[in-house]
């Protein structure tokens, strides 16, 4: 006999944060499976997982019911002012839509109204004002009835049933009942049961799940553990018995035989339920005209303005042509709105001081939207395609993605909000699950184990790849290195079992960092709300306090469902770059006198090209790094569409096509096109075909296809849909048979379209980031100091980036000068060529304090610590901010010494703080009487004042004050006058590890700028400690570190060489495992002959100075052996700068010096005597 079916009403998915163990798709097909018709959800508070269950239980043939476990309070309001109040749970179920509207208000108002310590919190009057089509279960043990109950207050539970029935009306409000072998359930149970009869409600039977399956219990047990911050053998928190998953419906009918009519009546209420969400629809809010013009009317209006202020008047006729065609797209599609919209932000954020970028994304394909002045690239000429960006063939919402300023992306948020309500705009929730190796860590510490053990098994987990994080069971394969430590170790695959349970689950919440909701309604009709903490609030106040938590309101449901609903989402991204490209505007305006219209820059710049194509491109957007480096070294830019195609290029995959696209720049005659067609499409990627674009104007000029449809050839191939993929295969290869493709070309093609799919960008994408690049290598290539003091400017509150720019600043022969009170300013500024630190970049000094530092030297300069001390206000600036701008050298001015000032501060202070005291009190000290000329208290107080002592001190001790209050040696370096007996000790700078092969045996020197220790699990120690060389930084690990001599010689300030073995098992971050360590302390004689040979080996920026000749050595047989011929030149040609290259010739009768002549000229970098070294041998780099 079948036994009846059963319904969770009352379930909890991993959106009740670190405590629900289930995820909604896996909850629907068990109980799907189980032969369950219908499935509720109730996380705490929330409704995060509403259309992910629609869809779920869609997908598996069941009902989804729609709820919340609400937090009950007696008053929402009252409760923000008390330190201690109840809050219970309450279960609530959506019975239609209307019910639905009601919760998703309800959820919303609990956050916006109730919030308080983290929860949501709804009372009475909320519940009764929303309660119509809404069904309430009684709750679990948390509820106020069980609360009662288990504490006999038997009127008061009455109490509280009468309130819910008052508030639902009688036939809403059902009895719930558990059972899950906790005595005081049991004892609830007892009075539930009876208030049942008495009030003739029915009682309803619930599992209260909060993970999937009887075997998930130790799993959740760990998640509980992960919310309270404790351990398995300690929890904070536990669930006392293995009753809190899905039961099959025997079970559910086995545990509730004592009330048999609880578990039907949980069908009833499922049938009772009925829900439709609305997906895939178009939820875009009207465009208010001022002058109530039809939307459409504006576009066509404003665009047609826009096309002739772009390309002239009469503007040409393909320009015309593709402004009409898109906007009748546009009309058609109903997007005249969305246009109205994007362009009114852009508008303002332009006219009111706000940077905006270029374009980005598919945006750029679209005329309407550079005629806007949306986007800054003009599509004809960048040969950039609508349908990219807008399908017609598909009606899905434009996506118009804007980079702002840092500085300005919230005002244009709350532009956006003040225009449309701010009850229509709200930011987007995003959620961070636990990847394998945050689980890994995670488990490690509820297990009891030390950090350094979960830290270690985390490591062997290989970093993600273009965001995404490898699996556990991807990294458990035989041969990986977590499955050898997992089979080896019996902890760590203690710790590996445990963090599998974890791995994929919801661990917190947060703010989209981009995503903006623009709606024509209030959003609480459409969606449900709830507030996040904002993470990048200041965590100090002006005044140095710490600030209290800062919230704003987001979207309950996350990027995927909200664009599902149809409602009109933006992307307000805040693009670091172009807060550097202001500030730099803005220096060159005070340094230089010069206004740079940065839109009107040209494009065919040699100079900036010449510095790219030399590899010089630190602080240059997208082109900083060591591979890109190299990669345009490879290329030499000379024109725009070379940046272009390698931020296209410069990306897994696509970078092997890197020689191929410089080969056929250098020369044009190795390029082939299998058909004549293609050059037109490839010429200018000289050959490689490397934008989507590309592929999607073969599909149309060869294969025949419309332009939706080669976008949709592009979706299927990018999306790697098989089906759909075979289906157009056929009509591509016909289409290339019509149009008299031969057949091998035809079948390259369709095999090129395939594996372009891994490789291939968006064209219109690249094209506005590579303007980006451009213009932030115009800039520093044309104003240097200003472009660099812009740069570090906008890393000041990043720890390890002020030292890696102002070492870069002094490579470009740029000073760097040290803080002044009297010249500096908050950021880094320019004057006289020279970049002058900013005040905010120095420890324990803050925006308020440098604000009062600049109204105090508004009169006359500051004269004297005493000074400082009378005239800057006191209250903004304390003992340990003072004491850090001495350190620094910011009082250096002033003419006394450092030591000296600090030894008067005390005096000082207390000097300052009664002369302002007496100045607000309206008094003056009795110096200040007396002077004929009414102003000589001030020179009679400075006669009073103790002298400054004139001792300072030692060189040493004065770096390493600047060292500890900037994070950068400025005056001086530690290894300025041994670094080149240095550099002759060591194989090779910092900078060379990360191309070091994993494994590598290296020596390198520098100095010992940080280091720590750490106990591990087995109670030895671990060292870590950071290694400077001025180019470069690198940890250095040292293992068993109590015991070890070299963690004796490795100490701050240390200069020290090291061999040790390069390690690169987090990609993208080498480590270098330390064997041994010795101190470097040479002698003068060591230092002088060092000096000597220095020109030799100097650093990649510094060079052997223009024109300078870069020499090496190398025996006969080797400089007439055509494959060393061959690898040489291969070397010049990826190392190309302005040195001539001389090699010195080992002949039997002497040596021959031959000259490479101007074809072969070279940067002379540490990179190329390195690979020099490796064809030659080490002592061919040393002639």
């Amino acid at each position: 006999m079948t036994t009846p079916a059963a319904v969770h009403l009352h379930a909890h998915s991993e959106y009740s944060l670190l405590d629900g163990h289930c995820k909604i798709d896996a909850m629907a097909e068990r109980a799907a499976a189980l032969g369950q018709p219908a499935l509720g959800l109730t996380d705490h508070g929330v409704m995060n997982g509403a259309v992910e269950l629609y869809k779920a239980c869609n997908k598996h043939g069941i009902k989804p019911i729609v709820g919340l476990e609400a937090y009950l309070v007696d008053d929402r309001n009252a409760i923000k002012e008390q330190t201690r109040y109840e809050r219970n749970h309450i279960t609530l179920l959506a019975e239609n839509d209307t019910g639905f509207s009601n919760l998703v208000k309800l959820t919303s108002a609990g956050f916006l109204e109730g919030f308080s310590r983290g929860k949501a919190n709804v009372d009475m009057e909320l519940l009764e004002r929303h309660s119509e089509g809404v069904i309430v279960l009684s709750g679990c043990l948390a509820s106020r009835l069980c609360r009662r109950l288990v504490e006999e207050r038997e009127d008061d539970a009455r109490a509280h049933l009468d309130d819910l029935i008052q508030a639902f009306g009688p036939e809403q409000v059902y009895m719930e009942v558990q059972k899950n072998g906790i005595d005081d359930q049991d004892k609830a149970n007892e009075g539930i049961v009876r208030y049942a009869k008495e009030i003739g409600r029915p009682l309803v039977a619930t599992a209260d799940v909060h993970y999937l399956t009887r075997d998930d219990f130790d799993n959740h047990a760990a998640l509980l553990c992960v919310q309270t911050k404790s351990t398995l053998a300690a929890p904070k928190m536990s669930f006392d018995t293995n009753e809190f998953y899905i039961k099959d419906n025997a079970e559910m009918h086995e545990a509730f035989a004592e009330w048999p009519e609880a578990v039907p009546m949980s069908l009833e209420i499922a049938e009772r339920c009925s829900l439709h969400i609305e997906l895939g629809g178009i939820l875009l809010p009207t465009y208010p005209t001022e002058t109530g013009e039809e939307p459409k009317d504006m576009l066509r209006r404003i665009a047609d303005e826009g096309l002739r202020a772009r390309y002239g008047d009469p503007p040409p006729a393909e320009a015309v042509e593709r402004l009409d065609f898109e906007l009748g797209v546009i009309e058609e599609m109903g997007f005249s709105s969305y246009f109205l919209i994007v362009w009114d932000f852009i508008n303002w954020a332009k006219q009111n001081g706000i940077a905006v970028g270029p374009g980005r994304g598919s945006a750029a394909g679209s005329i309407v939207s550079y005629v806007l002045r949306i986007t800054d690239l003009d599509p004809l000429a960048e040969g950039l395609i609508f349908e990219r960006f807008l399908n017609p063939g598909r009606k899905s919402m434009p996506d118009i993605d804007i980079d702002f300023s840092v500085r300005g992306r919230e005002r244009m948020i709350r532009y956006v909000a003040d225009k449309y309500g701010r009850e229509s705009v709200a930011q987007i929730i995003t959620f961070g699950k636990m990847a394998p190796r945050a689980a890994t860590r995670d488990a490690a510490r509820v297990l009891g184990y030390d950090y350094g053990t979960g830290d270690r098994l985390a490591k062997l987990i290989p970093e993600p790849i273009m965001g995404r994080s490898p699996s556990f069971a991807e990294c458990l394969k035989p041969g990986e290195d977590l499955k050898s430590t997992y089979d080896a170790e019996p902890d760590s695959k203690k710790i590996i079992d445990v963090a599998q349970g974890l791995e994929g689950i919801v661990r917190n919440n947060s703010i989209h960092a981009a995503a903006v909701v623009i709606s024509g309604v209030p959003l609480h009709e459409v969606v449900p709300l709830q507030l996040a903490e904002d993470k990048t609030a200041p965590a100090t106040t002006a005044d140095g306090k710490k600030s209290e938590r800062q919230y704003k309101i987001v979207t309950q449901y996350s990027m995927g469902p909200v664009e599902e609903l149809g409602l009109l989402k933006m992307d307000f991204l805040g693009l670091r770059n172009l807060d550097v490209i202001e500030d730099a505007m803005d220096i060159i305006r005070r340094s230089r006198g010069e206004e740079i219209q940065i839109d009107a820059i040209p494009l065919d710049d040699k100079k900036t090209y010449a510095m790219l194509a030399r590899g010089d491109s630190t602080g240059v957007f997208q082109f900083e790094s060591d591979g890109m480096r190299d990669a345009l070294r490879k290329v030499g830019p000379t024109e725009f569409r070379d940046l272009v195609a390698l931020g296209a290029l410069y990306r897994p995959g696509a970078m092997a096509y890197i020689p191929a696209y410089a080969k056929g720049k250098k020369d044009p005659s190795t390029v082939r096109y299998p058909d004549p067609r293609l050059r037109r499409i490839t010429e200018e990627t000289h050959g490689c075909v490397i934008y989507q674009e590309q592929l999607m104007d073969i599909s149309r000029s060869m294969a025949g296809f419309s332009g939706t449809e080669a976008d949709d050839l592009r979706k299927a191939i990018g999306k790697k849909k098989r089906d759909l993929m075979a289906t157009m295969k056929d009509k591509f290869m016909q289409g290339l048979k019509e149009s008299n493709t031969a057949p091998n070309v035809a079948a390259d093609l369709w095999k090129l379209n395939e594996a372009a799919a891994d490789y291939s960008f968006n064209k219109s994408h690249a094209a506005c980031y590579g303007l980006i690049s451009y213009r932030t290598a115009y800039l520093k290539a044309n104003y240097p100091a200003e472009y660099m003091a812009a740069v570090i400017s906008s890393v000041m509150n990043t720890k390890d980036k002020v030292p890696f720019f102002v070492n870069r600043c002094a490579e470009m022969d740029i000073d760097v000068l040290p803080p002044d009170v009297n010249a500096s300013d908050h950021s880094f500024v320019v004057a006289d060529n020279a970049i002058r630190f900013g005040l905010d970049a120095v420890k324990n000094v803050g925006h308020a304090a440098v604000e009062a530092i600049l109204r105090a030297r508004e009169d006359a300069p500051i004269s004297s610590i005493y000074d400082f001390c009378e005239r800057v206000d006191s209250r903004a600036v304390n003992k340990r901010a003072i004491e850090c701008l001495i350190k620094c050298g910011a009082l250096d001015d002033t003419g006394a010494s450092r030591k000296g000032m600090l030894e008067a501060l005390p005096a000082a202070q207390a000097s300052g703080q009664k002369a302002q005291e007496d100045a607000q009190l309206g008094q003056g000290s009795i110096f200040d009487f007396g002077d004929e000329g009414g102003g000589g208290g001030g020179a009679a107080q400075a006669q009073a004042r103790p002298p400054i002592p004139a001792a300072e001190f030692d060189r040493a001790e004065l770096l390493a004050m600047e060292k500890e209050v900037l994070g950068t040696y400025l005056s001086s370096h530690p290894l300025t006058e041994v670094g080149p007996a240095l550099r002759a000790k060591v194989d090779c700078s910092l900078t060379e590890l990360d191309r070091k092969p994993d494994g590598a045996w290296v020596t390198v020197g520098g100095i010992v700028v940080e280091c720590k220790k750490i106990r591990t699990k087995s109670g030895s120690q671990m060292m870590f400690a950071t290694l400077d060389d001025v180019e470069g930084q690198v940890e250095m690990l040292v293992f068993k570190a109590d015991e070890a001599e070299s963690a004796q010689v490795i100490a701050p300030d240390a200069i020290v060489i090291v061999r040790g073995r390069v390690d690169h098992k987090d990609r993208g971050e080498t480590k270098l495992v330390v064997q041994e360590a010795q101190r470097f302390e040479p002698d003068a004689a060591e230092v002088e002959r060092a000096a000597k040979n220095a020109p030799a080996m100097r650093s990649s920026s510094a060079g052997p100075g223009p024109g300078g000749p870069f020499r090496f050595s190398l025996p006969a047989a080797k400089a007439f052996d055509p494959v060393v011929q061959e690898e040489l030149k291969a070397l010049f040609e990826d190392h190309r700068g302005e040195s001539e290259v001389t090699f010195v010739v080992e002949m039997s009768d002497g040596t021959k010096t031959i000259r490479c002549g101007d074809k072969y000229k070279v940067d002379a970098s540490p990179n190329l005597r390195y690979e020099i070294g490796q064809l030659l041998g080490a002592d061919a780099v040393a002639a």
